[in-house]
């Protein structure tokens, strides 16, 4: 499946000359965890998080401090540009589901921008991962039966069932036939196993 078709597609995202407070705002408003920051030629310049805000409120109590803390003023970041991240992990909307949810592991991130070449179309979130996992057993088994199809496995009626998840193929394992047929399950999004009966 193509991130294409599970991303989403109204992202929200902000200037790098709009103030910290206006993307809080934003944040908060749409209840999103990250914003994608584009110039005015709409270009990805960035991405905006709350772990790049979270920072700004941790700073001590003066109360507690024994000696007086510093002067504050003309501390604070003030524009998007002063916290964002520059250097930002994307991923094209014609990659496989497969590959992003690798990247995001890998990466150790909640959420990707999606590009077309080197257009904005999309976000991908760890939430929009999850809806894949929770497709229905009937949608991923009927992909899976037409995909077994397209590579030239013809199988009898009733030799491939999904439920939970788990892709039951009746065939034999260990022949070529068994083996591609793994293949092609495995990249089916919603499949979590593949067993063979005879």
């Amino acid at each position: 499946m193509k991130i294409s078709a599970v991303m989403t597609r109204a992202v929200v995202t902000v200037a790098p000359q709009a103030g910290v407070k206006d993307a809080a705002a934003l944040l908060v408003g749409a209840r999103i965890s990250a914003l994608p920051v584009v110039d005015e030629h709409g270009a990805l310049v960035g991405i905006v998080s709350e772990a790049d805000l979270i920072p700004m409120e941790a700073r001590f109590d003066p109360r507690s401090q024994a000696t007086p803390l510093a002067p504050t003023a003309g501390s604070a970041p003030v524009h998007v540009a002063d916290v964002m991240t520059r250097n930002v992990i994307t991923v094209q909307a014609e990659d496989e589901v497969a590959h992003a949810a690798r990247v995001m592991i890998e990466s150790d991130i909640k959420r990707v921008p999606v590009m077309q070449g080197s257009r904005l179309v999309g976000i991908l979130s760890r939430h929009d991962l999850v809806k894949v996992i929770a497709r229905r057993d009937e949608d991923v088994q009927a992909e899976l039966q037409a995909r077994l199809r397209q590579a030239g496995i013809g199988l009898p009626e009733g030799a491939v069932t999904v439920v939970g998840g788990v892709a039951d193929i009746r065939t034999e394992a260990r022949t070529h036939t068994g083996r591609l047929a793994e293949s092609v399950a495995l990249a089916v999004p919603g499949v979590l196993e593949v067993r063979f009966g005879a």
